[in-house]
């Protein structure tokens, strides 16, 4: 007997239990099996799966006979609980089949058709059905009946592919399709929106002599809906009289979904009318997808309207038809609404579903969250189930009302409920952590998240990362930056911005440049932002002629500068003393001044001592309609009280009143600090008293200015009472006032006051900063020179020795301090300043033996200090040690050793220390602006700035076209500003000087020459092999081929050609030797040296000519 192909197990067969099949079997084998204890025993643990082992193990040659394998099956259905699968039935029919057993199998594919609730159960019903029809033929047919039946089974779950499959049976089978057949054919296929099937089973049905019916057209129009093509639907509408097909309310209310969810809701409205004329009444459905549809319009009275009007018409609403109108309510603000619509759901004897509850949690979260969390507790009395949208909703309600306590307690309810966060939960946590300056929570979140197995977005991480940026913490920013990208998680521009940010704030521009670069690499163009953070580090740093560059860059990139951008230069501009500058960039780039931008100019003018020209800004920024603020006039009076005008400032507060302008707490400790000034103490405490009257909270600085007046005056109990005073009234004072109080304890001799100040400043995280330990090693100073009466402590640093060092240390200690790495680079900075090499690194020495591990500022101050004391071997090793430590040597750095080397002459260390630079991961930009422009450059190395500014081309190392158009610039104008012309007019002057001339030609690759008509051959083809710029003045001569590299010139060549006109070349134009430059200055980029050029092949040629000329 041949063996039939098997059936697909299903997966419940894994639950199965080899033992009670094995002894299922043992028991089925002996008569009367169903009277047995044996079967009594095992039958509450059989199971659907245990039967389908079981046939199927009968089926591989078991003992199991198929007439007790039938009974079996039928009596096991009777038992309780017991419920057969598509599995047991497709084992059994299996079974059945090989033993070729009379039975009524339609009967068992319609069992099991009906025991399939999956799309897997009618898969395997499906492969029954072929496997059936394989073996059985035509013996075995099923009827139309048992098709159709399948069909439709299989269209509750959208599995066309297998309906397609059951219609080719039936064909096969020479049974003729029906109108079930083909309207559930149809159907499904307009479920799925494939119309073109759709339609070939549509002209099946026509070609089968039969019509279409109202189901027919229904699914039709259903069909075009789902494809969006809701013009034929109308069509087919209107025309289903015409073919004899009556609408009814499914075919109005189809059409009506459809409009709905294309938000033509108008339209929906009016075939609301016409089903009304048509004799078809709107059935729940009906309502329910209208009432929806406008509440999604925001058109809630109307949906209202329909809500009240169905009780009219008999049609009561349904817990669907009421959530659209909560959801409606809810989503358009009107939460009130919402829960009388609930009441009244509650009075029509409607239950409130979870979907109900989720709708008005959502809502009440939008500023009611109290009364969100009470509807919840009631809710779960209810029996409502939350889910993760629930506990979602009442988080964000929290964290919005930065409840941040609140939220994470909605949190661990959720933990107890068994329900996970999402990510979209997570990621309100974190932001509102941040929001609170909880960053160490927020870290510990993004741990959890992934420890529940969610990988964090760059949402996620980006706040952490900003959080962390604003709060000073750019290491930790930087150290979340990398787990993101080690996690695959790509940074987006808002990541970028932040970080770029943080390291502007924390002075590390440099690194904030080679973000930049990589930002760029990522192929995330820099914005506004971006440029106007990196613009206010420059200004920061005082390098204007760098923020100008980014600037420039900004404008050349399309990007165009926002108000920010030009406050941010204006402001540095004013502050460093160049405030005509300022106002003339303003004025030259037509930008319209706003009230910060006044103020910033108001503030230059008025720090110049131009106080007339600041007030004359002021009325002009009154008379264009830009109000003044307290701000703006706090910078007159700053200027004033500066003059020691204060009579003329006073009056500017009555000026204010009559503005409407209320004083700030900048002008009250603007003026209280110059009453101190000039004695008038009562002055001031009346007009301290007057700020505290007025609202005003004191600032740090405001209690400063009495503490350092009461420290002059020796009245340290009063400067003590003071700074109490500050912390009680929650104003923390700053390393400044600590500074004066430390200094006034000193002066008067209460040094252990001092430590303890020191000591009370570190507890409360104020670290001291270098005037701090100037302050005290002053006085260690004038102890140890008491038998000196004057002390001059204002070379503090270069007459201080390593011993008053120690003590100040060793009485750090005694009072219960440990020097932190902040002392040592504070002193270290100290006597680097003072150029004490030798001093500063037996300090160093000391604090690395001591485990502290020096900053990385440290590390900058000794490589500065070694190239001020020319040691750059020793300035070399500091950037070794600096690279082992994981640090990024300072630019500035590299900039000092390089010009160092070439004081030094060692031109070939400097190329080999530039060419190290190139290899690391510095923004190109920034090398060629500091090390090239503001080195090289301002040093007076023009020639070797150019050769290095070609090496960078040469290795593609990518320098944007506006720097490298400044600094070639900046290199044409110093050269043509260079004194001491290399001149070669005659062969006496170039062989005298020819051992000079070459060891600067093989160390410089550019240089200015001027040539006559007078030069040996021998000498220039040595000299000028080495050359691959070079750069020509006016009347010029140029002795080899090239082409223009930069500049425009106008030269002849009538020494080649005779032709007299002259030529005017520019970049990338062919230059032939032998040319004369007559007007103009260029760079030549060499092609071929003086042995190939045009000039020498010519003059070659005429000796030539004259050796092979006949003698007379």
């Amino acid at each position: 007997m041949r063996r039939l192909p098997s059936l697909p197990n299903p997966s419940a067969a894994s639950t199965s239990t080899p033992d009670v099949v094995a002894e299922l079997g043992r028991i089925l084998s002996t008569r009367r099996w169903n009277k047995g204890r044996a079967y009594k025993r095992l039958a509450p643990s059989i199971t659907a799966a245990h039967v389908a082992d079981l046939f199927r193990a009968s089926t591989g040659g078991g003992p199991l006979d198929h007439a007790t394998a039938l009974a079996f099956f039928e009596w096991v259905a009777r038992r309780p609980g017991f419920r057969h699968t598509a599995a047991s039935h497709a084992a059994l029919l299996q079974l059945l089949l090989l033993r070729r057993a009379r039975a009524n199998y339609e009967k068992l594919v319609v069992s099991m058709i009906k025991c399939s609730d999956s799309p897997e159960d009618m898969r395997t019903s499906v492969d029954a059905i072929e496997a059936l029809r394989r073996t059985g033929g035509a013996r075995l047919a099923l009827s139309p009946k048992c098709y159709n039946f399948a069909l439709r089974s299989l269209s509750q779950y959208g599995m066309t592919e297998n309906m397609g499959k059951v219609y080719s049976l039936l064909v096969q089978d020479g049974l003729l399709p029906d109108t079930v057949t083909y309207n559930t054919m149809i159907k499904a296929y307009c479920k799925e929106g494939c119309l073109t099937m759709a339609h070939r089973y549509f002209q099946l049905l026509r070609e089968s002599g039969m019509e279409p019916d109202t189901f027919t057209c229904n699914s039709l129009v259903m069909g075009y809906c789902r494809a969006g093509d809701l013009r034929n639907a109308c069509w087919l509408l209107l025309m289903m009289p015409l073919m004899g097909c009556r609408r009814n309310e499914y075919s109005y209310t189809i059409l009506i979904q459809g409009l709905c969810e294309a938000r033509r809701i108008w339209e929906a409205i009016v075939l609301l009318l016409m089903m009304k004329q048509d004799g078809c009444s709107p059935n729940l459905h009906t309502y329910t997808i209208l009432i929806r549809g406008l509440c999604k319009e925001g058109k809630i009275r109307d949906a209202r309207f329909l809500l009240d009007e169905m009780p009219r018409k008999g049609v009561v609403p349904s817990v669907w038809t009421y959530n659209a109108m909560v959801d409606g309510y809810c989503k358009s603000g009107e939460v009130k609404d919402a829960l009388e619509i609930k009441q009244l759901m509650e009075r029509n004897g409607c239950a409130p579903d979870d979907w109900t509850y989720n709708s008005l949690i959502h809502g009440l979260c939008d500023g009611k969250t109290d009364e969100a969390e009470e509807l919840f507790n009631s809710a779960i009395v209810r029996g409502f189930k939350p889910t993760v949208v629930t506990f979602t909703n009442l988080i964000n309600g929290y964290c919005k009302s930065e409840r941040i306590d609140d939220a994470l307690r909605v949190k661990n309810m959720m933990s107890l409920s068994k329900c996970k966060l999402d990510l979209q939960a997570y990621g309100m946590l974190v932001n509102s952590l941040i929001k609170k300056d909880r960053l160490n929570e927020a870290k510990e979140t993004l741990k959890e998240i992934s420890a529940n197995g969610f990988v964090p977005n760059v949402v996620i991480y980006t706040s952490i990362i900003d959080g962390y940026c604003k709060s000073g913490k750019v290491d930790a920013a930087l150290e979340i930056f990398k787990l993101m990208e080690c996690e695959g998680c790509h940074p987006n521009a808002w990541t970028y911005n932040s970080l770029i940010y943080g390291l502007i704030q924390d002075q590390k521009h440099q690194k904030a440049m080679t973000l930049l670069t990589k930002m760029q690499e990522d192929g995330i163009p820099a914005g506004v932002i971006t440029y106007t953070t990196l613009i206010q580090g420059q200004c920061s740093k005082h390098d204007f002629d760098n923020a100008f560059r980014l600037f420039d860059m900004m404008e050349r990139n399309g990007l165009t500068p926002d108000e920010q951008a030009y406050n941010v230069l204006t402001d540095a501009l004013c502050k460093s003393g160049r405030t005509e500058e300022a106002y003339s960039f303003l004025t030259r780039k037509g930008v319209a001044l706003t009230k910060v931008t006044y103020t910033s100019l108001i503030d230059g003018f008025s720090k110049q001592g131009n106080t007339d020209i600041a007030a004359t800004l002021i009325e002009k920024m009154v008379s264009h309609g830009c109000k003044p603020d307290s701000y703006t006039y706090s910078v007159l009076l700053h200027a004033l009280c500066r003059q020691k005008k204060l009579q003329e400032a006073l009056p500017i507060l009555d000026q204010m009143n009559l503005q409407g302008v209320k004083c700030n707490i900048v002008a009250y400790t603007i003026l209280i600090d110059e009453m101190i000034k000039e004695g008038k103490h009562d002055h001031a405490k009346k007009m301290f008293n007057e700020m505290i009257s007025s609202g005003h909270k004191p600032s740090a600085h405001t209690y400063t200015v009495f503490i350092n007046s009461y420290c002059k005056e020796g009245r340290l109990e009063d400067a003590e009472k003071l700074i109490v005073e500050m912390e009680s009234e929650g104003v923390p004072p700053d390393v400044v006032t600590y500074n004066i109080f430390i200094d006034g304890c000193v002066h008067m001799g209460y040094i252990d006051r001092a430590f303890s100040t020191l000591k009370h400043m570190m507890d409360v995280s104020c670290e001291p900063d270098y005037c701090t330990y100037s302050i005290l090693l002053k006085h260690f100073l004038k102890s140890s020179l008491v038998s000196v009466q004057y002390v001059d402590t204002s070379g503090l640093w270069n007459v201080i020795e390593l011993d008053t060092v120690w003590k100040l240390l060793e009485r750090m200690v005694n009072h219960g301090l440990n020097p932190t790495k902040v002392t040592y680079s504070s002193i270290i900075a100290g006597f680097c300043k003072a150029t004490r090499l030798g001093e500063a690194c037996e300090l160093l020495d000391y604090m690395c033996g001591k485990g502290l591990s020096p900053k990385e500022e440290i590390y900058t101050m000794l490589i500065k200090c070694c190239c001020d004391t020319k040691l750059f071997k020793k300035a070399l090793l500091f950037v070794s040690n600096m690279i082992e430590c994981g640090f990024e040597p300072q630019l500035e750095s590299y900039k000092y050793l390089i010009v160092g080397l070439c004081d030094e002459g060692d031109f070939d260390k400097a190329e080999s220390l530039f060419s190290d630079l190139l290899g690391m991961d510095y923004n190109h930009d920034e090398v060629a602006w500091q090390v090239l422009n503001d080195g090289l450059l301002k040093a007076g190395y023009v020639d070797i700035c150019s050769q290095l500014l070609s090496t960078m081309e040469n290795k593609h190392y990518h320098i944007n076209s506006e720097t490298y158009a400044m600094v070639t610039k900046n290199i044409h104008e110093a050269a043509g500003s260079m004194e001491g012309t290399l001149t070669m007019s005659s062969e006496v002057q170039i062989l005298a000087t020819w051992n000079d001339c070459l060891e600067t030609i093989s160390r410089q690759r550019t240089v200015r020459v001027a040539f006559d008509q007078h030069y040996p051959k021998t000498c220039l083809s040595r000299c000028f092999a080495t050359l691959k710029l070079m750069l020509f003045t006016t009347e010029s001569a140029v002795p080899v081929d090239g082409e223009v590299y930069q500049g425009s010139s106008t030269v002849t060549i009538e020494h080649l050609t005779g032709e007299t006109k002259p030529l005017e070349r520019t970049v990338g134009d062919a230059i032939p030797g032998g040319a004369r430059n007559l007007e103009g200055m260029m760079i030549v980029k060499v092609t071929k040296s003086w042995e190939d050029s045009t000039l020498n092949r010519i003059v070659q040629l005429t000796a030539e000519g004259q050796l092979n000329k006949p003698k007379l």
